[in-house]
């Protein structure tokens, strides 16, 4: 950080806050886009494998081209050394199903639905950290876990209409999503972001291809509609923005302060379900979606309390 940043940490958390709010958004266009390019009429629909191919096509070149820019080079030396980072294989896996899932899951079901799902990772990567990685979580993040799920239970309502593949797609997301945070924060230090995240997007190339012809029976890239085509690479170059400007976020502000930002995402992706899809949240969606965000609200605010008396 600069001087400047490290003397006013009011204005970083300021700049570091809208990043992130912007980040939120430009992931929901994303997630919007897929949606879009996976449900066409009249057959020009692109399934998931294609998609999550021309995802890590796109994701290798500009990610690779910044980690060419930052001064890493791809040397065998390099790629063996991920591979043998146990941190970095796993995150690698999971970001891969992850990224599966996610793509899945928006080909299925309501984009709104999806990102109330999505909100309770926080309350999971919690959870992980106190049964993995031996984390001290007491009582009152426990229960606000309890509520968390509660929520999520009356979003997708399992003995209902709501459970149904494209859930367990979802719940899949929000699972993998959390083991590759929870292995992020034991990656070394001396592989940069840019290296990580290019391996991931070159390893989706042929995962994609793995995932087509394991659900479809037609070729690939034969019936995709240009409309299709654009939405997926328009909708690449939001998330990736998003991708960066959260990454500056977490770097210049303080993870307490930006941290509740996140669950833009769910109000971003709510006005985009219904302007471009007709979605209208029903009763349990909402109830369910303000448990989940006061749980994880809670927990940051209880995990702020214990940080500032020196407890955690």
């Amino acid at each position: 950080m600069t001087d400047q940043t490290q003397s006013d940490p009011s204005r970083a958390n300021l700049r570091a806050i809208a990043l992130m709010t912007a980040s939120m958004v430009l992931f929901a266009i994303d997630d919007a886009a897929i949606r879009a390019a996976g449900t066409l009429a009249e057959g020009g629909a692109a399934t998931p494998g294609e998609m999550a191919v021309i995802k890590g096509v796109s994701g290798m070149l500009v990610y690779g081209a910044l980690m060419l820019r930052e001064g890493t080079r791809p040397t065998p030396g390099l790629v063996r050394g991920m591979f043998a980072d146990r941190a970095i294989t796993a995150r690698t896996i999971a970001d891969l199903l992850a990224a599966m899932s996610i793509i899945t899951a928006l080909t299925l079901m309501p984009l709104s639905s999806f990102s109330a799902i999505l909100q309770v990772q926080p309350l999971v990567v919690t959870l992980g950290a106190a049964l993995v990685l031996k984390e001290a979580v007491g009582w009152r993040r426990w229960s606000a876990i309890l509520v968390g799920f509660a929520g999520v239970m009356i979003i997708i309502r399992p003995t209902g209409e709501g459970f149904d593949s494209a859930t367990i797609w979802a719940l899949l997301a929000v699972a993998t999503l959390a083991v590759r945070d929870l292995a992020t924060r034991r990656v070394q230090v001396q592989f940069s972001t840019f290296s990580i995240v290019t391996l991931v997007a070159t390893l989706l190339i042929p995962v994609g291809f793995i995932m087509h012809a394991a659900m479809e029976t037609e070729p690939m890239f034969v019936g995709i509609a240009p409309e299709a085509w654009a939405l997926i690479l328009g909708g690449g170059v939001f998330g990736m923005t998003g991708y960066y400007a959260i990454t500056l976020s977490m770097r210049i502000g303080e993870l307490s302060a930006v941290a509740p930002y996140r669950y833009t995402r769910l109000v971003a992706a709510m006005i985009l379900g219904f302007l471009f899809f007709n979605e209208v949240p029903d009763a349990g969606m909402v109830i369910g979606a303000t448990m989940v965000i006061s749980a994880g609200l809670f927990t940051l605010y209880r995990e702020r309390q214990l940080k500032q008396s020196g407890r955690v």
